[in-house]
């Protein structure tokens, strides 16, 4: 997809003047060959950004490939990246080419780079700096020609050197950093992105919508979304399915806001007929508030454990415990 295809993408259009800049500074940095790493909250378009500077780049007719860094194990990462050549007592040779062989002359984006463990941090280090590789299992040495962009959601406020960060990974994979401000920040696009949202919601649930609530409205145009775009998104599609008579109502304001203007009432909970047991309660009020937080942080287990307070095994163990799915969007 070429420069001007990606101008055409929903995202890219703004009003916005610091989102511009950013633009801007794609463009500027495109040209080069330097490492760049993108700043950004959960569901802020950090992978379409890298998209943008591979669109704007000589590399643009060559290949893009991403890889999330959560997704792997330090091993797992590991043969991801640089593939492997295994000899096999009761076969032939188990060859896999890494995404550092397969992505050629074009863009490798690393997803959340800062979560990749201090093993795949060190052996990737050692691939910046010399542009060469080993496929695990063999002293083979591959050229690296690609270019890499690498992204994270963490917060730079407060320090991360040292905290399982190798320092000389970090500098050089931070040549250039590019931070992409939050929806919050570019409330001049905030009107156009809810139209395409409610758009798309409509087409892809056959749903027809007519009238939106004032209540429903301020709500969309107010809240903060955390989650950004993500959030957004799933925001505009909870409300066209919850709608009625072609009416979006504040019935479909998400129970994260509603959780927290309750909270602010001060009044007591009207009791169902059939009462849950405190166990009961406690369980189903659990997981319907993990799964919303989950959603407002864009499904990213790292940013949901640090806004909840809690470590990212605590996180996955409540998912599995809940039998909590990730929706398919």
């Amino acid at each position: 997809m070429d420069k001007q295809q990606m101008l055409k993408n929903f995202y890219l259009k703004t009003s916005s003047p610091l989102f511009k800049r950013t633009l801007s500074e794609c463009e500027q940095v495109a040209a080069s060959n330097v490492n760049v790493l993108i700043l950004g909250e959960p569901g802020t378009g950090k992978e379409t950004i890298a998209r943008y500077i591979h669109a704007c780049s000589p590399r643009a007719l060559s290949p893009f490939i991403s890889v999330n860094c959560q997704a792997y194990s330090g091993e797992g990462l590991q043969d991801e990246l640089f593939g492997h050549e295994l000899n096999s007592l009761t076969g032939p040779q188990n060859i896999r080419p890494g995404k550092l062989s397969t992505v050629g002359d074009g863009t490798l984006f690393l997803e959340e780079i800062l979560d990749a463990d201090i093993t795949a941090q060190l052996r990737l280090l050692s691939a910046i700096e010399s542009k060469t590789f080993e496929p695990i299992g063999t002293l083979n040495t591959n050229q690296i020609n690609c270019r890499l962009i690498s992204s994270t959601s963490r917060d730079f406020s407060k320090k991360i050197i040292g905290d399982n960060i190798n320092e000389g990974f970090y500098y050089r994979i931070s040549t250039i950093c590019i931070r992409i401000p939050s929806l919050r920040e570019r409330k001049e696009d905030l009107v156009d992105l809810i139209q395409f949202f409610l758009d798309k919601a409509q087409k892809e649930n056959n749903i027809r919508i007519n009238t939106i609530e004032d209540k429903a409205w301020q709500f969309l145009t107010n809240y903060e979304y955390p989650g950004n775009i993500w959030e957004l998104e799933n925001t505009l599609s909870r409300m066209v399915v919850l709608s009625t008579n072609h009416t979006i109502t504040s019935e479909g304001i998400p129970i994260l806001f509603n959780l927290k203007r309750e909270a602010k009432k001060d009044v007591g909970m009207e009791l169902p007929d059939s009462v849950l047991t405190w166990k009961e309660f406690k369980a189903v009020s659990e997981k319907k508030f993990l799964e919303s937080v989950l959603m407002s942080m864009g499904w990213n287990i790292s940013a949901t454990a640090k806004r909840l307070n809690m470590s990212s095994r605590q996180i996955f163990n409540k998912i599995n415990e809940y039998n909590i799915e990730k929706p398919v969007l």
